[in-house]
């Protein structure tokens, strides 16, 4: 092995290093982001359950919070959206990271 393998080899360690460090920092923040969304759609699921148990109890009412449980089906899929594109983002990387390190076998 020549210094050129040797400092072509020392470079994509380096490189991996730096790939991995931020596939592990993605990962965080997807677990973080899991944690925030599942939170999210638990409180909203919980007022859309309230809201069905208030109209049942007050008929008079039922068209306001008919429209309260409306509101809550965006936010939950405005949640749920963010989760998958910081999910994809991490993927993305990952497959990446991947073809790089098949690239450096061949």
């Amino acid at each position: 092995m020549d210094a050129t393998e040797t400092a072509i080899d020392a470079e994509y360690m380096k490189n991996g290093d730096k790939q991995a460090e931020q596939l592990h920092k993605q990962l965080e923040a997807l677990h973080q982001n899991l944690r925030t969304v599942r939170h999210a759609i638990n409180n909203n699921v919980a007022v859309i359950m309230a809201m069905a148990e208030l109209s049942q109890r007050n008929p008079a009412q039922c068209q306001k919070l008919s429209q309260i449980c409306l509101e809550k089906a965006p936010q939950i899929a405005a949640a749920v959206g963010g989760f998958t594109e910081l999910f994809d983002s991490a993927l993305n990387l990952q497959v990446e990271m991947e073809g790089q390190t098949t690239g450096r076998q061949s």
